[in-house]
């Protein structure tokens, strides 16, 4: 019976891990998110717990910085990230999940 409840478990958690849902956007310029640098590129956006996590497309690796969960209260159609430039570089302030009404505020 433990080791049927293992596999239960192991399955439920590779579902769960599985399933986490991912967004993809496209930087044109390096931009800063919160505390990381990104290239300009492709990026899939997954979210662990109160982090973002950036995966470049093209090369696999991976950026985390820390972000605060707002509910706008509606679903967006798609994702959008918003930016401010400052001292003449480019900082992502919030993405709007698509699917969701989940927008992410990111700071420095």
């Amino acid at each position: 019976m433990t080791t049927k409840s293992l596999l239960l478990i192991a399955t439920l958690a590779l579902a769960g891990i599985a399933n986490a849902k991912s967004y993809d956007i496209t930087l044109s310029e390096p931009t800063k998110a919160g505390s990381v640098q990104l290239a300009a590129g492709s990026y899939s956006l997954k979210l662990k717990g109160n982090n973002a996590v950036f995966t470049n497309v093209q090369t696999g690796k991976s950026f985390t910085t820390a972000v605060k969960m707002e509910d706008a209260g509606k679903k967006f159609d798609t994702t959008a990230v918003t930016f401010e430039t400052k001292d003449g570089d480019n900082h992502m302030t919030s993405v709007r999940l698509g699917g969701s009404s989940t927008t992410l505020e990111l700071g420095d």
